[in-house]
């Protein structure tokens, strides 16, 4: 029984400190994730309400839908089932305890899990898998372009939305600039040419010169 309660406790700490790490994983913000240290994200930091510390919350997300192809899962399994689990039942027996496990865990910790991890060393054991994980977790998105967990990835996709938006805009309105020098560049063409051009006094004078030497040329001949 004991040796049972002791599985049952190594397994529950190991999966509940992953479950911590990928949740407050998700909860950030994009920017924050690729900017700043897992030390300043560090995932224990709890608020505070009227100067009394208040318990995080840790929302329900999904895990790696690529299984045992995400690093992430394996480095879950991988102290649970130990080194020598080299066998691919063995892991794949493993994967659907982890599976089976994340989907109860989304409707909140079991009563089980609470009494056998509620005592202050048992606490500390789940503190210490929640940084490890966390910052497992964040080196494979921010360094390594693993796939991030899903609120993450949606709330990057808003982000790559909004700025193709606000680029959208910003062309459309330098697009309006433009054709609206190029229509006043038109309109002033326009009015030059339709304005009668004004005749330099030597041109004028050298065309009326002109002028009257054909009338004089023309009347000598007809005489």
């Amino acid at each position: 029984m004991s040796r049972r309660r002791g599985e049952f406790e190594h397994r529950t700490s190991l999966f509940e400190g992953a479950y911590r790490a990928w949740s407050h994983l998700g909860g950030l913000d994009p920017e924050d994730v690729f900017h700043k240290t897992t030390f300043e994200l560090d995932p224990l930091n709890m608020a505070k309400h009227e100067g009394k510390p208040v318990q995080k919350e840790w929302p329900y997300e999904p895990l790696p839908r690529t299984g045992l192809e995400h690093p992430y899962v394996k480095a879950i399994l991988r102290p649970w089932l130990g080194t020598d689990a080299e066998n691919d039942e063995e892991v794949e027996q493993g994967l659907s305890t982890l599976r089976n496990w994340w989907q109860h865990r989304r409707k909140g910790e079991s009563r089980s899990a609470l009494n056998a991890l509620g005592t202050d060393k048992m606490r500390g054991v789940v503190d210490g898998y929640t940084r490890h994980f966390f910052a497992l977790a964040h080196g494979l998105v921010k360094d390594c372009q693993a796939q991030p967990p899903k609120s993450l990835v949606t709330k990057m996709g808003t982000k790559k939305s909004k700025k193709k938006s606000k680029r959208r805009k910003s062309e459309h309105s330098e697009d309006e600039e433009e054709v609206g020098e190029i229509m006043t560049a038109m309109a002033s063409s326009a009015a030059a040419t339709a304005r009668p051009t004004a005749v330099p006094p030597a041109l004028l004078a050298r065309t009326s010169l002109s002028g009257t030497e054909s009338i004089t040329k023309a009347g000598l001949a007809k005489d």
